[in-house]
């Protein structure tokens, strides 16, 4: 099962590089070459796949079987880094394994932090079990 849910992951990776938003044809872009290129597939399920672009696209990519519970699946780690049509670098990493796919990136916007006054509430509200009843009083056990 986690075999199928890691080739998954790495069809959707695969498929959110290359369906990418693409830049206007033209320009250096256009005429792109791949300037190196390593894709190795062993029989045991380990993998490696990386190039680089002659207009500074990165991709490096592993994967290796792992025992997880009574299943082997093949995770995969790897990382991409291109220039945005603003100019900015854009870099992400990603590991897909048993906890899903974890992507990490320049980009990606974070959430911003928890207001005081909420997390004070919330830990008030964990401190205090007993009081989550939704305003609704509580049956009498005794009848």
């Amino acid at each position: 099962m986690y075999t199928i849910k890691a080739l998954v992951a790495l069809v959707l990776c695969t498929a959110g590089t290359f369906g990418a938003p693409q830049r206007p044809s033209g320009g250096a872009d256009k005429d792109a070459v791949i300037t190196s290129q390593q894709l190795e597939v062993n029989f045991d399920g380990n993998y490696v796949n990386n190039f680089e672009t002659s207009n500074g696209i990165s991709h490096q990519e592993s994967g290796q079987p792992k025992q997880v519970d009574n299943e082997t699946p093949v995770v995969s780690q790897g990382s991409d880094s291109y220039t945005a049509p603003d100019g900015q670098q854009v870099s992400i990493t990603y590991v897909a394994d048993e906890n899903g796919f974890q992507v990490q990136g320049s980009h990606i916007p974070t959430a911003p932090p928890i207001p005081p006054e909420i997390q004070r509430a919330l830990e008030w509200n964990a401190a205090h079990p007993e009081e989550d009843d939704g305003g609704q009083q509580r049956p009498n056990p005794r009848g």
